[in-house]
């Protein structure tokens, strides 16, 4: 009995090892390709209106008009970077994908991706979405970033503090 769980343990010990050496190959992998994809006009000495060099922002009421009034979703791909529990408890725009930042660069999820629509990146309040799209952009996808995500989208967003910069009171989905 004493060698049969030396034995499991050891077998669980080697899988867990291989998972995790696979898990670092494929980041080392991710980080290769992004290096390589990089432009110089990536990265910038000066500011920038845009917030990330080469990655454009989307306004919500310019986002609220195109997607929702115009009710075009074809247009864009709305990409959710939250974790799930947010995005169903805090809500989300209508017709938005959650895939949470922790997994996005998976290839099960970067397979999820259009390469034939602009991407908008949305978080809390961009910080997520920025990284998101950064990396996106580099990869080849057309992405925008959502302006302050989704505080910008609806004060009701229980952020820490009672935000200031919602640009409009849009619809929330539960």
């Amino acid at each position: 009995m004493k060698k049969f769980i030396i034995l499991s343990l050891s077998v669980i010990f080697l899988l867990s090892s291989a998972a995790v050496s696979y898990a670092g190959n494929f980041n080392q992998m991710l980080a290769q390709k992004a290096y390589q994809a990089m432009n110089p006009h990536h990265v910038s000495s000066k500011p920038n209106a845009v917030g990330i060099v080469g990655v454009p922002q989307i306004l919500a009421p310019v986002l609220y008009k195109e997607y929702i009034v115009e009710h075009n979703p074809k247009q864009y791909f709305l990409l959710d970077v939250r974790e799930h529990a947010a995005f169903v408890k805090m809500g989300h725009i209508a017709g938005a994908h959650n895939i949470p930042l922790q997994v996005l660069f998976t290839p099960k999820y970067l397979k999820m991706l259009p390469k034939h629509r602009t991407i908008i990146s949305i978080c809390y309040v961009g910080q997520w979405e920025s990284m998101a799209a950064a990396l996106l952009k580099t990869m080849g996808y057309n992405v925008k970033i959502l302006r302050f995500g989704m505080s910008s989208w609806n004060p009701k967003i229980d952020l820490l503090h009672r935000n200031k910069i919602a640009f409009g009171n849009f619809p929330l989905v539960h």
